[in-house]
């Protein structure tokens, strides 16, 4: 082994997922979650939204939610986010999502306190 990898601390491997096989929950008809690894502190989730779902309610943040569109359009606060998209939304916001054609959107929020 080099002697400078010796000398380097040992380094946790991070927990891998592939998230197509990370068990899914409905959040309601249309909409499923995947909850991925996290520390707790900060939550890591996968949604699908299918076409033509609307998010069943008003989401108001108590705290910063951040999210990136893997896939699809999102429709919220009467724009459109493609695929690439990166939202944050402050505490003190509110929304009510939807898609037209399907979405699947990567949440990073708090864990609970």
């Amino acid at each position: 082994m080099n002697k400078e990898l010796a000398d380097q601390p040992q380094v946790t491997e991070p927990e891998a997922v592939l998230v197509e096989a990370v068990e899914t929950s409905e959040v309601s008809p249309g909409i499923v979650r995947r909850r991925l690894p996290s520390s707790g502190q900060v939550v890591a989730r996968v949604f699908d939204m299918e076409a033509g779902v609307t998010w069943p309610e008003v989401d108001v943040h108590d705290r910063d939610e951040l999210i990136y569109i893997i896939a699809g359009e999102l429709l919220d606060h009467g724009r459109t986010y493609p695929a690439g998209s990166y939202l944050y939304y402050q505490a003190g916001s509110k929304h009510q999502p939807r898609t037209e054609n399907g979405v699947r959107i990567l949440v990073f929020g708090p864990g609970q306190p």
